[in-house]
């Protein structure tokens, strides 16, 4: 079983679970600053998972796109978001027309793309953005390996792919790609530490 078959069916395991699981107000805190930075509303969500996010932005009258690759996840999104703009879709096919948003919110998604992979579909996300338009990216901090398949116990045990980065390493993987890094942000969320991105095509 490849690594990405492994992560897909964690999310199909782990739906209804992530679908009780509500805003969590560090994030929160990260989606006003996102709100203050972008100019428009068209946003799309890279990787939306449950439409947890989705309810903030639609309750702030954003023309909300959500993306995921998970259909078991886009199922519970559907139920839980009504009226929400839901669509299947990976990260490595982005079918969307040049310039087509304003931001893109790409909430602990990007951290399962392999590394050999992300400058490729880092590449792909700004094409989306209209001149001017910004981003959110969340990662989880490199501690002691790169990349690999985590073992995790919830829902009974599952197997997810996860990359791991410095500040510094990923924020050269953004300039390379063609983005202008507007702010940094990093807090603990029990023992993960996260690292955030703002940033804006160049």
């Amino acid at each position: 079983m490849t690594r990405s078959t492994k992560t897909l069916e964690a999310y199909h395991k782990l739906s209804s679970y992530y679908a009780t699981t509500h805003a969590n107000p560090l994030f929160v805190a990260m989606f006003k600053i996102f709100r203050q930075r972008i100019h428009g509303r068209r946003v799309i969500d890279l990787g939306c998972g449950t439409g947890r996010d989705a309810i903030l932005f639609l309750q702030n009258g954003f023309d909300y796109l959500g993306i995921d690759v998970s259909s078991a996840m886009l199922r519970e999104a559907r139920k839980r978001v009504k009226g929400g703009n839901f669509r299947r879709m990976d990260l490595y096919h982005l079918n969307f027309p040049a310039n087509s948003f304003d931001g893109f919110w790409a909430s602990a998604s990007l951290l399962h793309i392999t590394q050999r992979r992300i400058r490729k579909v880092l590449r792909s996300i700004r094409q989306l953005l209209k001149p001017g338009g910004v981003g959110f990216i969340s990662l989880k901090a490199k501690t002691t390996i790169s990349e690999g398949v985590i073992h995790q116990d919830l829902c009974g045990g599952v197997d997810r792919f996860f990359a791991f980065y410095t500040k510094a390493e990923f924020g050269a993987l953004l300039r390379e790609a063609g983005y202008r890094i507007l702010e940094t942000r990093s807090f603990h969320e029990d023992a993960t530490k996260w690292r955030c991105f703002f940033v804006a095509r160049a």
